[in-house]
């Protein structure tokens, strides 16, 4: 574990006390002791240093602190380390240091919004969508998606599971799981948001340039819709044109839903991240 996401119910203070399963993953399975010094991330993505007071294998208590402006510029130093480790070398990162952490590119704000799929597909989805850097995972009701009753049940397990990938990772983005609406509702929330960059994927052709030429502006902000297995229906692709969004094409073949949505975060995050690298040519 990269850094440790401080669950909801902390209130802000300088203190946390930790009980059942998040006391044990410390304690038990990190094999923390009082004095350690360990990152940790809140639910709003501000970075925190934590010192572990009192330790007991179902109940932690926790000293949570605002991390320097320094500290939250470069990456935290692994919860793994040995408290004799991270006070040798906190809060440090050696490439960032060899090149600066004001070179490093920032990302977009990411909004991914995935076709509610069936089963536990859309589990690999919210782990990969944390640990890539999205801010915003909006499941989507479309018109064939095959899942239609209450998602919340859902949701739970994908907070959950967005919460160990964050932890895992170290991911600077406290990525958000909202509740599954209708694809249309999604699209009229997003129809005037000419600040940002908006694409559906489809599985044909349809694009109007290449992701790349899509990113070239630098969007702040970037909303990107995958279908469920069936696709968007013809309807759906009627109300992403009329709403302003554009169709990206991620090549040829017919990918699984579940791979569409992480192959599309993941194009998104390389072109914006090495967007100062290449240049367009017409």
């Amino acid at each position: 574990m990269r850094q440790f996401v401080l669950p909801p119910s902390w209130d802000g203070g300088p203190s946390l006390l930790l009980e059942g399963s998040a006391a044990k993953r410390l304690v038990v399975v990190l094999r923390l002791q009082p004095g350690s010094v360990f990152p940790a991330i809140d639910a709003k993505g501000g970075v925190h240093q934590c010192t572990l007071l009192e330790a007991g294998p179902a109940r932690a208590l926790v000293a949570v602190s605002q991390a320097t402006r320094e500290q939250s510029q470069v990456q935290l130093s692994d919860i793994r380390q040995s408290s004799a480790e991270a006070a040798a070398q906190p809060y440090t990162n050696s490439r960032a240091q060899a090149h600066g952490a004001s070179c490093i590119p920032q990302l977009p704000h990411i909004v991914l919004a995935p076709a509610m799929l069936k089963g536990t597909k859309l589990d690999e989805v919210a782990r990969a969508a944390a640990e890539a850097g999205v801010a915003i995972l909006q499941p989507v009701y479309s018109e064939r998606s095959v899942p239609k009753g209450d998602g919340s049940g859902r949701v739970d397990r994908l907070r959950r599971i967005v919460a160990e990938a964050l932890g895992q990772s170290g991911s600077a983005v406290a990525t958000q799981v909202l509740d599954p609406v209708p694809l249309p509702e999604f699209i009229a929330s997003h129809a005037d948001a000419a600040y940002c960059l908006r694409l559906y994927f489809h599985e044909s052709p349809l694009a109007q340039t290449a992701l790349h030429g899509y990113c070239s502006s630098g969007p702040e902000r970037v909303v990107a819709c995958i279908g469920p297995e069936g696709g968007f229906s013809p309807g759906e692709l009627s109300l992403f044109d009329a709403a302003g969004f554009r169709p990206a094409w991620m090549g040829p073949g017919v990918f699984r839903a579940e791979t569409a949505a992480i192959f599309a975060v993941a194009s998104i995050r390389i072109v914006c991240l090495e967007r100062s690298s290449w240049s367009m040519k017409k």
